[in-house]
Parts: structure tokens; C-alpha cells; sequence
């Protein structure tokens, strides 16, 4: 998975990102969670596995419980076409 060519992403002050695709004027915006997450993801090289390996250790929570979350955001990021496989 990587996200699609083109997209601009912008984090708030309030821990909120918005994500505009160059083909669409609707933006896409996250909350704190979904931004530590996307953070995660591209600190990880888009690395599922590891991603939820670094969050699990920042948040102390349980990595099974993290993948299955991250996994339901990032079907919804596909589905809006910010990601791609």
C-alpha cells in the first residue's frame, strides 16, 4: 500500500490532517488518531506490520487491537482513493 501520486496533506495544531487529492475538490480529514497512524505508516515505509509495532510501544495498547483499527482506516482510505496497492 502507498498513497496516491499527487495527494496534499496538511496537519493542524490540533493534531487534525487533511488529505486533498489533486483529481478532486473534496478533502478528507482525520482525526489525532488517524494522523499518529498516517505519521506511523510513512515513518514505516508503509510497513503494515511495523507501523503497528511503533504505535503499540508510543500508546502501550494492544498491537492485535491497533492492526485490526488501522486496518478498518486504511479500507476507508482506499475506498476514497488516498491509498493504492
Amino acid at each position: 500500500m502507498e498513497p496516491v501520486p499527487g495527494l496534499s496533506v496538511r496537519v493542524f495544531d490540533t493534531g487534525w490532517m487533511e488529505i486533498t487529492r489533486p483529481d478532486s475538490a473534496d478533502r478528507l480529514l482525520c482525526d489525532e488518531m488517524g494522523t499518529a497512524m498516517w505519521i506511523a505508516l510513512c515513518q514505516e515505509s508503509w510497513r503494515l506490520g511495523d507501523a503497528v509495532a511503533s504505535l503499540s510501544r508510543t500508546w502501550e495498547a494492544d498491537p492485535w487491537s491497533i492492526r485490526d483499527q488501522m486496518c478498518d482506516w486504511i479500507a476507508d482510505l482506499t475506498d476514497a482513493g488516498v491509498l493504492q496497492h
